[in-house]
């Protein structure tokens, strides 16, 4: 048997012996573990019987704690010869009696604790165990047992010797099985190796193994040889055949790549020349006497290139079309574009490359590179060109106020000038990219915008005023140009215009809209004031032939003893109606006569209260808020009390009867400046400085825009029974006095009236005479009175009256009659009673030129307007007085009672 096969089945016999030394062994110590542990528990068993039958016998001695007994009863039993020791303790831990087997210990007792639970342990070698005796479930005492297990200790020997004796017996059964299982499975390996030896020392694959069958197993490994043999023998029969094939396939190559036109080189990777066909021959200018001798390295004009060459192949696997410079062998350069892949050529690697003779095409590529170059300079200089003028243009337009910017069609801003930071508020780069209707504020105008791209009319710019938001959010007006980029196709590419901002001429206009309307409004009032002043005057005339002729037919009725008629009585009713609406009307205008005095505003209005309390209905609460150290205004007292009444009643009126309201009256002294003293009612700037301001506020149903635009003008009402003069005469009163009106009101949350006027800074006023406050003195009336008037009918009442109180009458139609008469008749004249305007020569102009001539005449203003303020109009030239015409009987006797008494 050789060595190898002696090594397997010593291999097999040393595994069989092992594991089954292994196996005996474990199964003993598991056997012997087990076999103590059922020793131990049946020595514990057996105690725990002894301990039963003692227990039950020492109860009694247990429960009286009589030693004697304890001792009689131990002494009495026969005891297993396993226990040593029994000792019996009273459940409180004294010890009765302790039995000891003969030969131990005489310290065994003194050694033994007292416990009262029930144990078990090993010990020494030794079982302890204690017990509890109980009687009817109540503990009484306790029992003590060691036991030596000697028995034990006996039968585990004898268990030991058994299991040693069936392990040897079982070893020597597994040393019969190794030994024939070695000879079944080694011998026919060994066969098998010898054969392969022979087979690889001799290369005869025709050998083959003897199949022996001692099992399928080495029967199969023996005929798996076999075949693997046979395959091996038809394979090595193929090789020898395609070498063949591959000889002759390599003749056909050499001489199909010898007469190809491409020229084509064979070599080593070291770069030697093996191959080399005739067209690379004619391009290299190759001897052929010499050309095996030739390398590849010869030929790369620089050395680098053929390491570059060969790392790009191994990492590619194969090259194609590199263009590289070579020589000739007469070291001429040209240029070719080198393919290479390795192949198997001659029963080696090699590397196979071809090429291609590119020099007419490199030269052409160097010249095209060349004009490209030259191209290229051409193109960076006109871009650089390009950029200067992109920059000054750029600069250019961040430097203009206006913006220019460019939309694409789906209105997204492509591009805005920096300018736009100062028109919206967005840097340009923040800008680009938001869309128009962002920055629009109305929608409507966003499509006004994208119209545009519909029509696309390139020809067409289109100036479009829009209301942009900027950026912190306030509204701004442009003026943006709209112009359509069209591409070639005709299309609508994008929108270009400029935009500047024109918020302050909207602005502008607005303020010239306003001032125009408020022009216009103010011009549309002062006219209706001049047509009242006008209506006024001319009613006047007519009232004062109407109400003379009236007291003159009444005074005919009472001297010739008639009944006074009541039409009579009406006329004259009437007349003092429509007087009283001329003056109304002549307040408005400004034109109502008046005689100015300093004027305690606070102190009017107290002492107005008693006629506002009757004005004011009981469902109106009134409120004063006034000043007791009020400055003095220069103001007619009369018209300040008109104007106060005027106020109080319109807030009275705006307040429901059903609902509970408020009136507060205030008066303050302010320092106004211009825009304080704005009044969008009167035109005439006031100056600043000190203004008493009177204020009258309600809590009322308040006024639309329409109703305040409305609100002064002549006979204008909203009420049932109004007659539309009381503002209006309110506002003709400021005026005249040089004030400002205010007012602010909104429907549902009441309205308030302003009225400021200048303080005074006069000390003394002359009083100057007017219709009222004049006392009879009686006397005789015989005077000669001149009456200048251009109006006829006035004339003749006049004089008829004045000749009804015995006066001499004298009458001229204008100034310069007037002057004429009076020279006539100076010495008889004693007053005259003068109109204001007449044709030819004015009253004033007739005022200054009698005064010439008699300093002392007195003279009498008779005038239908009332504006003639003596201190205004006359200046140093004063009239004596002032006759308001419609006058009566009763005015005319007082003037000439003061003038002739």
């Amino acid at each position: 048997m050789n060595r190898n096969s002696t090594s397997i089945q010593r291999q097999l016999q040393l595994f069989f012996v092992v594991t089954l030394t292994l196996t005996m062994m474990i199964m003993g110590g598991v056997w012997l573990s087990y076999n103590q542990v059922l020793l131990e528990e049946e020595a514990e068993r057996v105690l725990i019987v002894e301990s039963d039958i003692i227990g039950a016998a020492a109860r009694p001695a247990l429960m009286f704690n009589d030693q004697r007994m304890a001792r009689d009863l131990l002494q009495a039993i026969k005891f297993d010869q396993d226990v040593t020791v029994v000792k019996l303790f009273t459940y409180d831990g004294n010890a009765l009696f302790t039995y000891k087997a003969a030969g131990d210990a005489a310290e065994v007792d003194q050694s033994i604790a007292f416990q009262k639970h029930q144990s078990s342990s090993y010990q020494g070698g030794k079982l302890h165990l204690y017990r509890v005796v109980e009687h009817k479930g109540k503990p009484v005492g306790v029992i003590y047992l060691q036991s030596n297990l000697t028995h034990l200790q006996a039968s585990w020997y004898t268990g030991l010797i058994i299991v040693v004796m069936v392990m040897i017996g079982c070893l020597l059964m597994g040393l019969l099985l190794a030994w024939h299982l070695q000879k079944r499975i080694a011998r026919p390996i060994s066969a098998l190796a010898k054969i392969m030896r022979e087979m690889g020392s001799s290369q005869n694959y025709m050998l083959r193994a003897d199949e022996m069958t001692y099992n399928s197993e080495t029967k199969d490994l023996l005929v798996g040889f076999n075949q693997m043999a046979e395959k091996i023998q038809q394979s090595f029969q193929t090789i020898e055949q395609n070498h063949v094939h591959l000889k002759e396939s390599e003749a056909r190559f050499r001489n199909i790549v010898e007469l190809a036109p491409v020229p084509v080189i064979i070599t080593r990777r070291d770069g030697f020349v093996l191959f080399h066909n005739r067209a690379s021959t004619a391009l290299f200018d190759i001897d052929d006497k010499v050309g095996m001798q030739y390398n590849t390295s010869d030929f790369y004009r620089y050395t680098e290139d053929r390491q570059r060459m060969l790392e790009k192949l191994q990492q590619d696997g194969e090259l194609h079309s590199q263009e590289l410079e070579v020589l000739k062998t007469d070291g001429s350069p040209f240029w070719i574009s080198l393919s290479m892949t390795p192949m198997f050529f001659e029963n080696e690697q090699v590397l196979f490359s071809a090429f291609v003779d590119i020099t007419d095409q490199k030269t052409v590529e160097q010249t095209l590179e060349r004009n490209n170059l030259q191209l290229e300079q051409r193109v960076v200089e006109r871009t650089e060109a390009l950029q200067v003028a992109k920059n000054e243009l750029q600069s250019t337009l961040d430097n203009m106020i206006d913006t220019y910017y460019r939309l694409r069609p789906d209105g997204v801003v492509q591009w805005a000038s920096a300018s736009v930071y100062a028109l919206l508020g967005y840097e340009s780069e923040e800008i680009t990219g938001l869309t128009v209707r962002k920055l629009l504020i109305e929608d409507k105008e966003y499509l006004q915008v994208m119209s545009d791209f519909k029509e696309h009319d390139s020809a067409v710019i289109k100036n479009l005023k829009l209301k942009l938001k900027h950026k912190l959010g306030h509204s701004i007006w442009i003026s943006a140009s709209v112009h359509i980029i069209v591409n070639k196709q005709g299309e609508p590419i994008a929108i270009e215009g400029v935009a500047r901002d024109i918020s302050e001429v909207v602005k502008a206009e607005k303020q010239k809209y306003e001032m125009e309307s408020k022009m216009a409004h103010v011009q549309r009032l002062e006219s209706l004031g001049v047509l009242a002043g006008g209506i006024a005057h001319d009613f006047n005339n007519i009232l004062a032939g109407v109400m003379g002729n009236a007291e003159l037919a009444k005074l005919n009725m009472q001297e010739f003893g008639l009944p006074e008629q009541q039409e009579l009585t009406n006329i004259l009713e009437g007349s003092n109606r429509a007087a009283d609406l001329c003056k109304q009307m002549l307040d408005y205008s400004g034109q109502g006569g008046f005689i100015n005095h300093d004027v305690n505003m606070t102190l009017l209005v107290e002492k107005a209260l008693q006629l506002i309390d009757i004005t004011v209905p009981k469902n109106i609460s009134l409120n004063l808020d006034l000043s007791n150290s009020l400055p003095p205004v220069f103001a007619d007292k009369t018209q300040m009390q008109q104007v106060i009444m005027n106020l109080v009643s319109n807030a009275a009126e705006s307040i429901a009867k059903e609902k509970m309201g408020s009136i507060t009256i205030s008066t303050r002294l302010i320092e106004a400046d211009q825009q304080a003293l704005e009044s969008r009612y009167i035109d005439e700037q006031c100056k600043p400085g000190a203004y008493v301001l009177l204020e009258v506020r309600d809590d009322g149903c308040g006024m639309d825009s329409e109703t305040q635009s409305r609100l002064f003008e002549p006979f204008y009402t909203t009420k049932f029974a109004g007659r539309g003069l009381g503002m209006s005469a309110v506002l003709g009163i400021v005026r005249s006095h040089n004030g400002s009106l205010q007012l602010s009101s909104a429907v549902g949350s009441g309205t308030c009236f302003k009225v400021l006027l200048p303080v005074s800074h006069n000390t003394v006023t002359e009083d100057v005479n007017i219709d009222e406050g004049f006392t009879s003195l009686g006397g005789d009336l015989s005077a000669t009175v001149l009456v200048i008037d251009d109006e006829l009918m006035v004339r003749t009442v006049v004089e008829r009256l004045l000749n009804r109180l015995g006066c001499k009458v004298i009458l001229a139609a204008d100034g310069k009659q007037g002057i004429e008469a009076y020279q006539h008749h100076k010495d008889e004249i004693s007053i005259v009673l003068l109109d204001m305007m007449m044709p030819v020569m004015g009253g004033k102009e007739t005022l200054k030129r009698l005064k010439a001539l008699n300093a002392a005449l007195p003279i009498y203003i008779c005038s239908g307007y009332g504006n003639e303020n003596i201190s205004d109009q006359f200046n140093a030239v004063q009239p004596d007085g002032i006759v308001l015409k419609p006058f009566t009987l009763k005015r005319l006797t007082e003037v000439l009672e003061i003038n002739t008494i």
